[in-house]
């Protein structure tokens, strides 16, 4: 719903798109979940008794060891009773003033951990703050993709839950290439998607060496998109050499054309 400054015209009613930045309230915003998905759970008072409090500990530990490449001799309490800095609060403080990249890594560190204390009620949370704010990336199962589509993030969510085990691997491996912030690798991704496509043209077909042209007659309704360049001969039964532009949105119609088909 619209504020009341943004229905009479003293702020937008939008935010500037924000891919390879992040304002100042995304930050915010974003350290508020957290906050009160995760770090509100640490319970010193009752340590002993708080199984969250000690995951949140050797989270900590880890995040100091493998993310911040620090001496673990220097990780302070959670909560300092003295003068110096806590863990929180240095915590708090890297992640107020990184650079906006930083922000998604340390988000995603947190999400792979496997105290698993960032669940899936807090990336959905977390996505929904990155949709009002106008982000242009997303949770996609655990990892954050570039992404501006619904559709697309249904897609490929549907793909990672795919029944058949080799379909879903080449889905994976995609979306990580795709999602590797400082080099994505969008050949590579793109060729991992239609390897996907092969192994579900393989269980339509039952036939182990089977091509795309052997699975095309099952299908209905395919995206035209794809249905063009199958009909250009674009694949020429060798999917592996497709040369795919890097647009994202190509990417969501390889996947969604692998899900579908084994439907």
């Amino acid at each position: 719903m619209a504020r009341f400054s943004q229905r009479h015209g003293y702020s937008p009613l939008e935010q500037a798109f924000q891919r390879e930045s992040i304002d100042e309230a995304l930050r915010t915003k974003l350290w508020n979940v957290l906050k009160v998905t995760v770090w509100d759970k640490y319970d010193h008072s009752d340590y002993h008794l708080r199984e969250t409090s000690q995951h949140i500990d050797m989270m900590l530990k880890r995040l100091w060891f493998n993310f911040f490449n620090k001496d673990l001799d220097t990780l302070p309490e959670f909560h300092s009773r003295h003068r110096y800095k806590g863990a929180y609060d240095q915590l708090k403080e890297h992640f107020l003033t990184c650079e906006w990249f930083a922000v998604y890594d340390f988000i995603e560190e947190i999400s792979l951990d496997q105290s698993k204390l960032l669940d899936d009620k807090t990336r959905e949370w977390i996505n929904n703050v990155l949709e009002e704010q106008n982000a242009a990336y997303r949770f996609v199962d655990k990892e954050i993709a570039e992404i501006t589509d619904k559709q697309e993030i249904t897609a490929i969510e549907d793909g990672l839950e795919h029944p058949e085990k080799p379909v879903r691997i080449h889905l994976e491996a995609a979306l990580r290439m795709l999602s590797d912030k400082q080099a994505p690798d969008y050949r590579n991704s793109i060729k991992e998607s239609i390897s996907a496509v092969e192994a579900a043209c393989r269980l339509v077909s039952g036939n182990t060496s089977a091509t795309l042209g052997d699975a095309l007659k099952r299908i209905q309704n395919l995206h035209p998109v794809l249905s063009k360049a199958f009909n250009q001969g674009g694949f020429n039964n060798q999917p592996q050499q497709l040369m795919f532009s890097s647009r994202f949105s190509e990417f969501h119609i390889v996947q969604e054309f692998a899900v579908n088909l084994y439907r």
